[in-house]
């Protein structure tokens, strides 16, 4: 009965009420200032410099790119799916040299070129013909091109028509909205899911459940999303471990509802 109480009181510090708006933005924006002043700006989405050839991080570059740029965030957000970021950096990499990433050029490709350029990828026959088909269908039902369809579409004919697409699910679909369109649309990642189950003890885990808690906790804001996203991102790879987190040297220990739990069920422990 004690230990109930204790973690009762212990989540307290990282989870707000059910229902109260206000205690979970406070929260929320704490956890983004404590994260910005750990980290700093991260430079989401990496994309090629014009003269390179490889995928760049760029801090405090905010909003869509160019034409260029929003395909390769949204080739990236495909080929990104059950894989490492380096291993996506690679299949860009072969991409640019075979002159593969206009909507054009992907559109027309051979199987085996594509598949070829893609193999880093994982999963390369898949996502091969994902990218072929998503560039064709884009062609066909948007004359103006992709830039166009982005940036003059509302976010949320965007999100659905990015959705119908096959092989494009919520993460995906919010990435390029974010990040390729420059719209407020949050990303909910597997790093997201399991900070937020151990910072903020929450139940509703769901992408849905965590994608509303992040919109209705923050206001819509570009920069806002595209930083906490890629600052989460960071945590999750740096601290909050999906084994061993190093949970006393995280920038969020205190006010991490496990963390303190798990200090003061020690304490109790050492005390009896």
């Amino acid at each position: 009965m004690r230990r109930a109480k204790l973690h009762e009181k212990a989540v307290q510090p990282g989870r707000p009420a059910p229902g109260n708006k206000a205690a979970a933005s406070a929260v929320l924006k704490k956890i983004y200032t404590r994260l910005l002043k750990a980290f700093g700006p991260q430079g989401w989405w990496p994309v090629t410099p014009p003269g390179a050839s490889a995928p760049a991080y760029t801090p405090g570059l905010y909003g869509p790119p160019t034409g260029a740029g929003i395909l390769e965030i949204c080739a990236g957000a495909i080929l990104t799916q059950n894989t490492s970021w380096k291993n996506v950096e690679k299949a860009l990499e072969a991409l640019n040299k075979a002159r593969l990433l206009s909507m054009e050029a992907l559109a027309a490709s051979r199987p085996p070129v594509l598949e070829k350029a893609v193999r880093s990828s994982g999963y390369y026959r898949q996502k091969a013909r994902r990218l072929k088909e998503f560039c064709a269908k884009v062609l066909r039902e948007h004359p103006g091109g992709l830039e166009q369809w982005f940036l003059s579409s509302p976010l949320p004919a965007l999100r659905s028509g990015l959705l119908s697409y096959k092989g494009i699910g919520p993460e995906t679909a919010d990435s390029m909205v974010l990040y390729a369109a420059g719209k407020p649309s949050f990303v909910i990642d597997a790093y997201t899911r399991r900070i937020v189950s151990r910072v903020l003890a929450a139940r509703d885990l769901s992408y849905d459940g965590l994608k509303r808690l992040f919109e209705r906790g923050l206001p819509p804001d570009v920069k806002m999303y595209n930083e906490y996203h890629a600052l989460l991102v960071r945590l999750g790879k740096e601290f909050c471990r999906k084994t061993k987190p190093l949970c006393a040297a995280c920038p969020l220990a205190a006010v991490c509802a496990k963390t303190v739990f798990e200090n003061s069920a020690r304490h109790m422990d050492c005390s009896t």
